[in-house]
């Protein structure tokens, strides 16, 4: 009797957590429910379990959807599969999938792709393309390490254990706050939307950590110890890549392309160095950059070819006389 009161205990727990999961991932979450989850969650170690394993079959989900032959129907049946009444899939591996979790967990997203996880104190991470952090979470601490890529922190507010995100040399701390956080290398790149965020530069003096307390809108670049760039730009520009959207306002060319191309396995290249650093405004959608390029065609005397494996942007013969248009016009 006892084996199936556990059984159906774990069921019971799983539905629960479930429902849960879905609660975060919600547009409409709100404070309140994030309050209730972590309350569920503390009230036994048979929910953190239940939890960490539904979240596991979810982004499971998550990688089956990415195939291309599902329709948007078919991975919203598969997701309310997992949510609903999926948890049988886990049964065979519920240990090490827990076990797992417990000692850390990796979130990745391929070239194009763009990811959001929920995490178990609540906290919402969305994932940019080509993007992999690892999470770890115990009773004292919450740690974010971001390997490469781009996310965006949407963290719940936990006084007692503040949520550290480690990137590079850098360590971005806070016990709540929105705000994006890029690594491309040893640069490092924060921008604060919201909330006290503080962050701590590799260097010290005597040993003593340096801390940065940022301020809303504003975006920092570190370069391994030192800050290289400060600024703030205009918050809707750059947030929308979160709407799987890249908005330019002046940026070069060269740039654009570049922020363009993490999005793709088939890139864009600047053939001719007079184009490069032509001025370039708009909004594009990540999954297009056809259509960006041939925008460029439209905007710029840039000509389009599109290639098998790539797509080129080469000078026309109006190029020169644009160049020289523009540097001869007298400053405003």
């Amino acid at each position: 009797m006892s084996g199936g009161r556990n059984k159906a205990q774990q069921q019971a727990a799983r539905a629960e957590a479930a429902a849960w999961l879905a609660r975060l991932r919600s547009e409409d979450r709100s404070a309140e429910d994030e309050r209730g989850f972590r309350a569920w969650l503390a009230e036994s170690e048979d929910h953190r379990a239940a939890f960490e394993v539904t979240n596991a079959i979810f982004e499971m989900a998550g990688a089956a959807d990415r195939r291309p032959q599902q329709t948007q129907a078919d991975r919203q049946v598969s997701r309310r599969h997992v949510l609903r009444a999926g948890m049988g899939l886990a049964a065979a591996s519920v240990a090490g999938v827990v076990v797992y979790l417990r000692s850390g967990t990796t979130y990745a997203t391929d070239i194009g792709e763009q990811h959001k996880v929920s995490l178990e104190d609540g906290t919402l991470v969305s994932l940019d393309t080509d993007t992999e952090i690892h999470v770890s979470m115990n009773d004292t601490r919450r740690q974010a390490k971001l390997r490469k890529g781009r996310a965006h922190f949407d963290v719940a507010e936990d006084r007692v254990r503040p949520f550290h995100v480690i990137a590079g040399d850098q360590r971005i701390s806070t016990p709540r706050g929105h705000f994006d956080v890029s690594r491309d290398g040893m640069v490092v790149s924060v921008l604060l939307e919201e909330g006290p965020v503080e962050v701590e530069l590799g260097n010290s003096v005597a040993g003593v950590p340096m801390p940065r307390l940022l301020t809303a809108g504003q975006l920092v670049v570190f370069a391994e110890d030192k800050v290289v760039r400060e600024e703030r730009p205009v918050m809707e520009r750059a947030s929308a890549w979160r709407q799987g959207r890249l908005a330019f306002f002046g940026e070069p060319l060269a740039e654009a392309v570049a922020a363009m191309n993490r999005y793709t396995r088939r890139p864009i290249v600047i053939l001719d160095p007079e184009i490069a650093q032509m001025p370039i405004s708009g909004n594009y959608s990540v999954d297009d950059p056809q259509a960006f390029a041939t925008s460029i065609s439209v905007l710029l005397p840039v000509r389009v070819e599109m290639e098998r494996s790539r797509i080129t942007l080469r000078r026309t013969e109006e190029t020169r006389a644009h160049i020289r248009h523009r540097l001869d016009r007298p400053l405003a």
